[in-house]
């Protein structure tokens, strides 16, 4: 929403050489329906960028009412990967607010991967791995706001093959940046 975001765009890509961006909808204000977001999701699709959305940024259960800022509504965002079908999006700390059938109608509208920073529950990632292609799941761990060594307990709890947990550490990751 800022003035000249495309030179903001262009100058990511292009000097800085970085290989994708990350947005804050809730927090700079606008939807995933707004047009100017379908205009830069092309863009970047035509740089071959990932594009990160962050989801949430807190856990609502710690702040005051006067400063929650609402999670992100994804539900547009399942229309706007029809345009831009090998946009490569990362959708960070979901999992608050994306479950069940959202979540599984996300994975399969396009390359869309999923962090577990926010995923809670005892075999949560094991759990994950029954609803989402493994190959969309990666290792996340919102630090500095959550403890790094919550994310990396989140794979010793759950029962993971060595195939399944190298996926989720690394290859996953790698394969995203790699475009393959």
């Amino acid at each position: 929403m800022l003035p000249d975001w495309e030179e903001d765009l262009r100058r990511c890509h292009e000097q800085v050489k970085m290989p994708g961006i990350r947005l804050h909808p809730n927090y700079h204000g606008y939807k995933l329906d707004d047009p100017d977001f379908a205009r830069l999701i092309v863009q970047a699709d035509d740089r071959g960028l990932i594009v990160q959305i962050a989801v949430d940024m807190e856990d609502q259960r710690t702040l005051h009412p006067r400063v929650i800022v609402p999670p992100v509504d994804t539900a547009p965002l399942l229309d706007r990967l029809k345009m831009v079908p090998k946009l490569r999006v990362v959708l960070l700390n979901a999992f608050r607010t994306i479950r069940g059938e959202p979540l599984k109608r996300l994975a399969s509208a396009g390359r869309v991967y999923f962090e577990i920073a926010t995923l809670e529950g005892v075999g949560g990632v094991a759990g994950l791995i029954n609803q989402l292609p493994l190959d969309r799941i990666l290792f996340g761990s919102n630090s500095p706001m959550f403890y790094f060594e919550s994310a990396a307990l989140k794979l010793q709890e759950s029962p993971l093959t060595d195939a399944q947990l190298l996926a989720i550490r690394s290859e996953n990751a790698q394969h995203l940046l790699s475009g393959s």
